[in-house]
Parts: structure tokens; C-alpha cells; sequence
């Protein structure tokens, strides 16, 4: 079974251009490698406080879910504020010494509804280690150099019409071979686009009229001799070929709104939706409308509406919005355990070394036993500032952004 999930791993490097170095030190992009949540690394601290194991601490301007990205000595991290939170903010910290390396100041073309927790920083931005490409809630897409240059920029606002989510757009885009691939549902047309990533011009661009919403990030599946593009929207979960965009096949009964992003394990894509929706277990492979000959299984009990789902190993676990946690088997969707953890939760979880990493809203991280065959607390650790963000790990380090400040936390 962890076979099979490190041949995935292996096969998504290979399809974004990165190296198994990066599996264990980097943290590129949403979710870190693989957009699982999930990284190889070890040594990762499983205590802290305001001051125990703090590294460093870089105060951030406005406000924005965006998770830090981490690329060898760098760390970068979006953010917006000002009247509509059309002022938009990239950064380049030091890894080591949280020395602020560099910062550009930017203006959106088109600010639009937003979340206050969120503003137009809830995209995360994406790194191969040679450039940095960075999506806002404003429609606005930038790709840097590593040192801060800009490469090239578009405003798919002004492109193809304003982006209206009622809590403003937060898909974080992908890399795939050559191409920058950004998920855009919402109220007005919705789409999904893929970019060359060198010069910022349209590969391809497949509408979704059937679509008016949602918040997820769009994942990449490994499938036999193909990938596929995994998009969680309103009421359905599509796969498509990443290459051209062609609509591959397509699994109904999703809830209407959808916001966490698609979990591989054991095999199967699984695909949380809701307020009040369902966990779905799905096959990839297929062709056409597969609801019914493609899904594995499908629960009820412990779906999310904000916080993605994590696997390790042959389990699935999920924490919802009120704080309650499930522990699925991978491959049935039966739910082994459930767990009130306290608090409200709107950071997805993360998983290093057998550890899972549980941030509610106050900045308390429940970090849990993974490989426990039943809930085992292993610490709970209070960083005294709301947190909103999903956290990374890198190179030893667990980074968490709060809503005041970039936080690097590490044994001394």
C-alpha cells in the first residue's frame, strides 16, 4: 500500500519537473509535495509554545490563508490589504534567520468579493526552484524570478470577467510539466486554464458552464499512462487531461459548494464537499459519466466544508470545521474513529514522520499518532495568535502563518 502511494509520489515529481530532493526538503506549493499535505520529512518538532521552539518570527502586513512555500534558503508568502484588500504583497524571507529578503508591492486590477479572514490571498503560490508564480482572489497572476524579478503577469479579470465567490477566489494553481494550470469557478463563467509557465501565454482553456462555484484546488492523478486534473466544483467532481484539457470523465453528488481539495490514497481520489455532503472514494481511469462505475464508496458521516482531508498510510482523516476529527480506512470509507479536538478549524492538516498537524483557529496545533491503530494525542501546542492558514514543513522546520505573523518553528 505505501508502495503503490510512493510510486504516485515518484510519478508527480516526474510529471512537475521536481527531483526526489524536493519530496524531502521542499514544501513548493499548496499542500507541499504532491498537494497531499503529506512529506517525507523527519525531525519535524512535535512541542512548542510562544517562545519554546520558536526560530524566528516575521510580522506580515493585512491578511491571507495562502501557506508559506519553501524552496531550499527561501520562503515565500502572499498577502493583501488596504480599501478592498486590493493591495497585494509577495515576500521572500530567509529559511534560517527569517531576514526579509525581498518584498514587492503590487495592485490587483479587479479586487472582488472576499472573506475577511482570507482577503485576496487565499491562493497559494508555486514554486519550481527557478521561478515563483503567485494567483490573487483578484484574478491576477504574476511569475517571478527566484531573486524577486517579474517574468511576466495576466489579469484573467479583465481577460475573461470578474471573479464572484461570495468568499472571494482561493484556488491555488498547479504546476504540470511545462504548464501553470489555475482553476477558476465561480458566479460569472467559470473555467479552468493552463499556461506556458516560461512566457505566461494560453496553452489551453476549457470552460465549465455547468459549474457556478467553488473554492478548491485542482489535483494531479497519476492513472495507468495517463494523468489526469482532478477539479472538485459545484455538485461534481471532473477529471480532465492535464495535456489539452479535454473533459475525461465525471462523478455527480458532490454538495454545492466545494472547497477542499482532492486526497489520493490507497489508490483512490477521495473528494469531500459540503456544508451537510459526502465523502466520495473514487477510481480514476474512467471515461464519461462514472458515478455509478467508478466510485469505490461513498460515506456520509464527517465531511468538511473548509479543511481538506490528509491520508497516511491506508488511512484517510479529515477534521471538520467544528473540530471534530474522523479517521476513515482508505480503501472502504469505513470510519474507524472520531474525536472532538475543540476549537474551529479552517487550516487543512499536515503529516510528517507518522505525526499528524491539527491548527485550529486559536493557533493550538493538536499533533496526533498516525500510525496508532486508535486517536493517540501527542502533544497540543498553543501559539498564541488566530490562525486561519494550512502550515508547512520543511527541512526540519514546521512554518505557520497567523494572522499577524510568519512563524518558524524548529528544535534550537
Amino acid at each position: 500500500m505505501i508502495s503503490i502511494l510512493r510510486a504516485w509520489a515518484a510519478l508527480l515529481l516526474v510529471a512537475t519537473g521536481l527531483t526526489s530532493i524536493a519530496i524531502a526538503e521542499n514544501w513548493p506549493g499548496w499542500r507541499g509535495p504532491a498537494r497531499t499535505g503529506v512529506t517525507s520529512e523527519t525531525g519535524v518538532a512535535t512541542t512548542w509554545s510562544a517562545t519554546e521552539n520558536i526560530l524566528w518570527k516575521a510580522p506580515l502586513p493585512g491578511t491571507g490563508t495562502a501557506n508559506p512555500v519553501v524552496w531550499d534558503e527561501r520562503v515565500f508568502l502572499t498577502a493583501s490589504d488596504g480599501q478592498d484588500q486590493g493591495e497585494l504583497h509577495v515576500f521572500c524571507f530567509d529559511r534560517d534567520t527569517g531576514r526579509e529578503r525581498w518584498h514587492r508591492r503590487l495592485w490587483g486590477t479587479a479586487p472582488t468579493l472576499f472573506y475577511p479572514k482570507s482577503g485576496m490571498a487565499s491562493p497559494s503560490p508555486v514554486t519550481d526552484g527557478k521561478h515563483l508564480w503567485v494567483a490573487f482572489g483578484t484574478g491576477d497572476i504574476f511569475c517571478f524570478d527566484m531573486d524577486g524579478g517579474l517574468v511576466w503577469q495576466r489579469a484573467l479579470s479583465d481577460e475573461y470577467g470578474v471573479f464572484e465567490n461570495r468568499f472571494g477566489a482561493s484556488s491555488s494553481p498547479l504546476l504540470f510539466e511545462d504548464l501553470l494550470i489555475h482553476q477558476c469557478d465561480h458566479y460569472g463563467a467559470s473555467y479552468v486554464i493552463a499556461i506556458n509557465k516560461s512566457t505566461g501565454a494560453n496553452i489551453w482553456k476549457a470552460d465549465r458552464p455547468d459549474v457556478w462555484l467553488s473554492w478548491s484546488s485542482p489535483q494531479l492523478v497519476p492513472s495507468g499512462e495517463r494523468f489526469e486534473l482532478v477539479i472538485s466544483g459545484s455538485e461534481k467532481l471532473d477529471g480532465y487531461d492535464p495535456r489539452t484539457g479535454k473533459l475525461l470523465w465525471t462523478v455527480r453528488g458532490l454538495a454545492r459548494e466545494c472547497v477542499p481539495t482532492p486526497v489520493l490514497a490507497d489508490g483512490l481520489v477521495i473528494s469531500v464537499s459540503g456544508p451537510n455532503g459526502a465523502h466520495f472514494g473514487v477510481r480514476p481511469g474512467g471515461m464519461g459519466d462514472v458515478t455509478e462505475s467508478r466510485v469505490a464508496w461513498r460515506n456520509d458521516r464527517g465531511t468538511s466544508f473548509v479543511p481538506s482531508g490528509i491520508a497516511v498510510g491506508d488511512r484517510y482523516y479529515v477534521a471538520d470545521d467544528k473540530g471534530i476529527a474522523s479517521c476513515f480506512e482508505a480503501a472502504t470509507g469505513k470510519v474507524l474513529w472520531r474525536k472532538r479536538l475543540g476549537g474551529r478549524f479552517t487550516a487543512s492538516p499536515v503529516a510528517a514522520a507518522g505525526r499528524l498537524y491539527f491548527t485550529d483557529e486559536t493557533g493550538s496545533t493538536l499533533v496526533v499518532d498516525a500510525m496508532a491503530p486508535d486517536y493517540q494525542e501527542l502533544a497540543r501546542n498553543e501559539i498564541g495568535e488566530d490562525v486561519y492558514a494550512s502550515a508547512a514543513i520543511s527541512q526540519g522546520r514546521f512554518f505557520l502563518r497567523t494572522s499577524k505573523s510568519l512563524v518558524c518553528v524548529g528544535t534550537k
